[in-house]
């Protein structure tokens, strides 16, 4: 699954979601996907399957700095349960975090 980082380019436009088939994947694409400078890098998953992986790579000498970068859980809070409305939250995270790049290079620093 890493090896997708050697296909493709990542800008300060790309947004990374991490949405993989377990925690071990999960840990894996995180560690190479810190290793970029991203627009958005999330992940998903619970707190504490986050946690532990965090704990896991901080163990390894990865940087608590470079773990703040990482939205995770990923998703708005807007009380999602189904697949679909978790969907939805996760990609009006995307969108939040699009905009809010696009307001910080406009003057004044405005969403719209």
């Amino acid at each position: 699954m890493v090896e997708v980082f050697q296909r493709i380019v990542v800008t300060q436009a790309t947004h990374i979601a991490i949405v993989t088939r377990g925690h071990a994947y999960d840990r894996e694409v995180l560690r190479a996907a810190l290793a970029t400078r991203p627009a958005y890098l999330g992940m998903i998953g619970s707190r504490r399957k986050r946690d532990l992986i965090y704990d896991s790579l901080m163990q390894e000498g990865v940087a608590v700095e470079d773990l703040r970068r990482v939205h995770s859980p990923i998703g708005i809070s807007i009380g999602a349960e189904t697949p679909e409305e978790i969907a939805v939250s996760i990609v009006a995270e995307l969108i939040q975090a699009r905009a809010q790049a696009h307001a910080d290079r406009r003057p004044g620093g405005e969403i719209r």
